[in-house]
């Protein structure tokens, strides 16, 4: 009986931070006037989801993926040249921007799951360095190292989405989607089967689990959550080039989604909120802004070494 009313006060304590904190971020824009800390706030969304998606093969699946900027790249590339050269609406690029990472993602995904987990590290960062090189040389479609610049603003009918106020309540509406999304995937049958893949190959595939399968969903609906971000990240930009595959996007993932807390579901997106602001508050002292962040990481490393999940009490059970 205790254990069971102690539950459900844990269980109303969260649901009442919850509430507050998303009365917050809806009346935060409302007091906020400077432009620039509203664009580090849509910023801080487009990342919400690609940790999300990383999020999912490596702290749910255990697999290392250098993969995320791939399909960042390819959402991204996708939803501008279908505004650029069609004309089309944003509801359909959009669609077709979460469709392609899907798709780019199982192409990479079937070949590279079948290989070890070292293996499968060389092989998605193989896949995406080679997506950047065929961005940079086909010239006729992507422009090459010239980019694309003038990507519209995203349109709906006749509603087009401008200003810097509308474009912060799109990513926080499409972050909650995010975040409920892979909640309820990691909280069901499926995800508890991925963890447990995750924590004994041997024994999962011994109880009849199909790891593979279970591997190639995760990767799949990773790429569709960062093609999503890659739609919004050209679109909120109005330029990309073939940088956006570049290794600076995984570096900056893999430091929030692991001193966030991987495994677990709201360190990664703790994870991003800190260390997209980190950054720009170091801004102050750039003689050693460099110094200062890394020694930031360390102390975070040493003092958290569960990442900025402990900082909600238990963290959930993670590798």
């Amino acid at each position: 009986m205790n254990a069971a009313w102690l539950s459900q006060r844990v269980s109303e304590q969260r649901t009442l931070v919850l509430s507050v904190l998303v009365a917050l971020l809806v009346v935060a824009p409302l007091l906020i006037s400077s432009v620039y800390v509203l664009h580090i706030m849509i910023m801080t969304g487009i990342y919400v989801l690609l940790v999300l998606s990383l999020n999912l093969v490596l702290g749910y699946s255990g697999l290392l993926s250098l993969a995320t900027p791939a399909f960042l790249g390819m959402g991204a590339y996708v939803s501008a040249l279908l505004s650029l050269r069609l004309g089309w609406d944003s509801s359909l690029t959009f669609l077709c921007a979460v469709t392609g990472g899907a798709l780019t993602s199982l192409l990479m995904g079937i070949p590279s799951l079948r290989v070890s987990r070292h293996s499968f590290v060389i092989v998605t960062l193989s896949s995406t360095l080679l997506l950047q090189l065929l961005a940079n040389n086909w010239v006729d479609l992507t422009r090459g190292s010239l980019g694309l610049s003038g990507i519209p603003a995203p349109r709906v009918g006749s509603w087009v989405i401008q200003s810097k106020l509308q474009w912060y309540y799109l990513m926080l509406g499409l972050s909650a989607v995010g975040i409920a999304l892979v909640g309820r995937m990691v909280s069901s049958r499926i995800g508890r089967a991925m963890v447990a893949a995750r924590d004994n190959e041997p024994l999962a595939t011994a109880i009849g689990l199909d790891v593979f399968r279970l591997r190639l969903l995760a990767f799949a609906v990773s790429g569709a959550l960062a093609g999503a971000a890659g739609a919004c990240y050209a679109h909120y930009l109005t330029f990309i080039d073939p940088g956006v595959f570049g290794f600076s996007f995984s570096e900056a993932l893999l430091i929030m989604v692991i001193l966030g807390g991987s495994g677990t579901l709201w360190g990664p997106v703790f994870g991003a909120v800190v260390f997209t602001l980190l950054p720009e508050l170091l801004r102050v002292a750039p003689e050693v802004r460099s110094l200062l962040y890394g020694l930031l990481l360390f102390f975070i490393v040493l003092r958290m070494p569960r990442g900025l999940a402990s900082w909600f009490g238990r963290p959930e059970p993670r590798a």
